[in-house]
C-alpha cells in the first residue's frame, strides 16, 4: 500500500496537534457535515419519543440512540475539521464515532432478530437451529473487538502520517497502521456477512413454514434491507482500506457522502418511520403458541363430563325441545352411548306397557296372568339396566337409587291392582 499519493495542501510549520498534511486527503465539506448533524439529530430525537411510548422495544430503541449520538459527535468533529483540517485530534474524533456508530446499529439489528424468533415456537431455535442468544452474543463481541482494532490503526495512521509529513518520528509507518486497520474491517466485514446470511436463511425458512414458525414479510423485508444498507457502507470502508492511504476511495468526499454517510442514514430512518413495535407484537406470550396435547385433551375431557351430566338430570333433554345433547368434541365413552340407548329403550319399554294397561281386557284370566308376568319382568328387566347404568328413567327427580329402593314396592302395588281388576 503506497501513501505517497497525497496532493492536498501541505502546512509548512505544524504547530502543536497539527499534522503537516491533512490526513482526510481533502479539507471536509461543511455542507455534508451539516446535513448529517440535522438528519442524525432529528433521527434521534424520533427514537427517543420512540423510546418513552413503546417500553417493550426500549432494548433496540436505546441502541439506536446512542448511535445517533455518536455519529452526531463524529460529524461536528468532522464540521470543525472543516475550519482546522490540520488538527489530527478532529481527525482521530471523527473516524472513532464515525466507525463506532454502525457497531450500535448491527447489535440493534441483531437484537429486533432475537425479538423476532422470540415471539414463534421453540424461541425460534426451529429457523435458525441455535438459540438467538448465542447469535446476539457471539455477533456483538465480535463487533465491539473489530471496532477497537479500526480505532487503533485510524490513530496510528494520524500518529505515522503526522510524523513522517513533519519533524517527529513515529514506532510504526502508515502501511503498518493500514494494515491494522484493514485487519479489522476484514474481520467486521465477515461476522456481518455471516449475519446476513443467517438472516436470509431465517427468511427463506419463514415463507416455507408453518404460521407457528413465521416472520411477518414486513419486518424481515425491511430488518434485511436495513443490514444491507450497513453492509453496503462497510464494504466501502473495507476497498477504502485496501487502496491505503490517499488511495482514491479515501481521498474523494462524494465516496464517503454517497457509501457512508447516505447508507447508514437511511438504514437508521426505515425503523424511525416505522417503529420495530408496529412491524412486530413484541409483547406475546410464548406460552400461547406451545399448547400441549395433554392440555387439550383435559379440556376435551371436561366438556364430555359437562355434557353428561347435563344429559343426566335433564333425562336426554339437555336442550331446547328436548333435544338429547351430544358431546361437542366428539370423544364420549363406549358407556355414555350405552346409557343413553338404555334410557332410550327404557322410555319406549315404559310406553308399550301403559298402552298395555290402559287398552280394554278382551282375554280370559289366563291371558291377563300372563300378560302381567310379561310386564313385570319386562320392567323389572329395564329397571335394572338404568339402575346399573345409573340413567334417570323417569320424569321425576329422583335418582337411580332412590328408583331402585322403591322398585319393590312398585311391583307389588301393580299386582294387587290387577287382581282387584
Amino acid at each position: 500500500m503506497e501513501s505517497s499519493g497525497y496532493k492536498g495542501p501541505i502546512n509548512p510549520n505544524p504547530a502543536d496537534g497539527e499534522s503537516s498534511v491533512i490526513i482526510y486527503g481533502y479539507v471536509p465539506s461543511r455542507a455534508l457535515a451539516t446535513i448529517a448533524l440535522v438528519s442524525f439529530g432529528l433521527v434521534a430525537l424520533n427514537y427517543l419519543s420512540i423510546l418513552a411510548r413503546f417500553k417493550q422495544s426500549r432494548a433496540f430503541s436505546g441502541l439506536m440512540v446512542f448511535g445517533c449520538i455518536c455519529e452526531i459527535v463524529g460529524y461536528a468533529a468532522r464540521l470543525f475539521s472543516h475550519y482546522h483540517p490540520y488538527v489530527v485530534v478532529y481527525f482521530i474524533i471523527q473516524y472513532f464515532f464515525i466507525v463506532v456508530s454502525p457497531v450500535f446499529f448491527q447489535a440493534a439489528f441483531y437484537l429486533a432478530l432475537g425479538l423476532g424468533l422470540r415471539r414463534l415456537d421453540h424461541r425460534g431455535s426451529t429457523l435458525l437451529r441455535f438459540e438467538p442468544k448465542i447469535l446476539i452474543a457471539v455477533m456483538i463481541v465480535s463487533d465491539v473487538v473489530t471496532t477497537i482494532i479500526q480505532v487503533v490503526g485510524a490513530a496510528l495512521i494520524g500518529v505515522a502520517e503526522s510524523a513522517r509529513f513533519g519533524n517527529g518520528s513515529a514506532s510504526i509507518t502508515s502501511d503498518q497502521a493500514n494494515d491494522i486497520l484493514l485487519a479489522g474491517l476484514a474481520t467486521q466485514t465477515a461476522s456481518f456477512l455471516a449475519f446476513l446470511v443467517l438472516l436470509g436463511l431465517c427468511i427463506w425458512r419463514s415463507a416455507r413454514t408453518f404460521t407457528a414458525a413465521h416472520l411477518p414479510k414486513q419486518f424481515s423485508l425491511l430488518l434485511f434491507l436495513a443490514s444491507l444498507l450497513v453492509f453496503l457502507r462497510t464494504t466501502f470502508r473495507l476497498a477504502e482500506t485496501a487502496q491505503g492511504v490517499f488511495g482514491y476511495a479515501s481521498s474523494h468526499e462524494a465516496l464517503f457522502g454517497t457509501l457512508e454517510y447516505l447508507p447508514v442514514i437511511l438504514a437508521v430512518s426505515i425503523y424511525a418511520a416505522i417503529p420495530l413495535e408496529h412491524q412486530l407484537p413484541i409483547d406475546v406470550d410464548d406460552e400461547r403458541y406451545e399448547p400441549s396435547v395433554d392440555d387439550r385433551s383435559l379440556d376435551m375431557r371436561q366438556t364430555t363430563k359437562e355434557a353428561r351430566t347435563i344429559d343426566l338430570r335433564s333425562g336426554g333433554g339437555g336442550g331446547p325441545g328436548g333435544a338429547d345433547l351430544e358431546p361437542e368434541d366428539g370423544y364420549a365413552g363406549e358407556a355414555d352411548r350405552r346409557s343413553r340407548d338404555g334410557k332410550r329403550g327404557g322410555y319406549a319399554a315404559r310406553e308399550d306397557d301403559d298402552g298395555a294397561l290402559s287398552s280394554p281386557s278382551g282375554s280370559g284370566s289366563g291371558t291377563d296372568s300372563s300378560r302381567t308376568r310379561t310386564r313385570t319382568r319386562s320392567r323389572d328387566e329395564v329397571e335394572q339396566r338404568d339402575e346399573d347404568e345409573g340413567v334417570v328413567s323417569d320424569e321425576s327427580p329422583r335418582t337411580a337409587v332412590e328408583r331402585g329402593a322403591g322398585s319393590g314396592s312398585d311391583a307389588e302395588s301393580e299386582k294387587r291392582r290387577l287382581k282387584r281388576e
